[in-house]
């Protein structure tokens, strides 16, 4: 599998100087398996990498497979500038979970209303099929992607992509739930013994990757007044990489408030702890543009 971060900042776009290092587009990561493209994420990263299939595949028609964790902006706002979603040779298949409170199709048409965007969902000349996620295993040919549910805000979902003997798994937006059940629900001893068994499940669906994305959004110090907002400290990406035995670890999901140095400060942190742990688990931060083969 071939792996390239097309976007790997959180919550807003955050373009400039200090942010060229790593990159200021949103959530939006390609996975090659097998002859198929999948995408992770349709932030605003997925514009690039639009153009780029565009270049790959000219006038041949092809398919993609778009994954969406979940549907805040800065997972769905690429979407209208997706020039493939233009061509009258391409299919894209949404994969992701239906909203509180509406489908995930009627989310996605929402954003490109017309109070918001001058194209609607259905004037697209492309084949967009919408499926929302029902707890099955996914198979694209030898391809297979399995989902689970994360703690966000929303409705959330991780994604574990397996092809060849190797496995990819993408979890962003989450917060430890046991960080979460005893302070935010109030549930104290209770609530964190049961955060712990969700957690642990998480681990399982985690287990043995040869590449785990997670996000890394805050360091240990600003999460203390952030506990709550759906989102991990530094310490809990490392945590979730060495009880699921991860291979290598992508911290992702860049605070926009977090400049290249901040993110080089918090890459060198991880690294040390994994060190001190004895773990041998390569630790990079995504960066906007970086490929990997696995």
């Amino acid at each position: 599998m071939k792996i390239t971060f097309w976007g790997t900042r959180g919550s807003i776009p955050a373009p400039g100087p200090d942010t060229a290092r790593y990159g200021g587009n949103t959530s939006c990561v390609e996975v090659r398996a097998a002859g198929h493209v999948l995408v992770f994420d349709a932030g605003t990263g997925l514009r690039p990498l639009g153009l780029a299939l565009m270049r790959d595949f000219g006038s041949r028609p092809f398919t993609v497979h778009l994954f969406i964790s979940h549907t805040h902006w800065d997972h769905i706002q690429g979407f209208p500038f997706f020039r493939p979603a233009y061509a009258r040779d391409v299919t894209i298949h949404v994969y992701g979970a239906p909203g509180p409170g509406r489908s995930l199709e009627k989310v996605l048409r929402g954003q490109m209303e017309a109070e918001y965007f001058p194209v609607g969902l259905g004037d697209l000349a492309a084949t967009v099929e919408v499926h929302e996620f029902r707890g099955d295993e996914i198979e694209i040919g030898d391809v297979r992607v399995a989902a689970t549910h994360l703690n966000h805000p929303g409705m959330n979902l991780a994604y574990r992509v397996s092809s060849g003997g190797r496995r990819v798994v993408y979890a962003t937006d989450h917060e430890p739930y046991a960080r979460t059940l005893d302070h935010v629900a109030g549930r104290g001893a209770a609530g964190r013994a049961f955060g712990e068994r969700l957690d642990d499940a998480l681990v399982s669906f985690a287990r043995d990757a040869d590449l785990l994305i997670s996000e890394a959004q805050y360091t240990d110090e600003e999460y203390a007044e952030r506990i709550g907002w759906g989102h991990s400290p530094l310490s809990a990406a490392v945590e979730l990489a060495v009880a699921a035995r991860a291979r290598s670890l992508a911290l992702y999901h860049h605070d926009p408030l977090h400049d290249d140095d901040v993110i080089a400060g918090m890459e060198r942190v991880a690294r040390e702890t994994l060190a001190t742990q004895g773990a041998a688990i390569r630790c990079f931060a995504a960066a906007e543009g970086q490929s990997l083969t696995i």
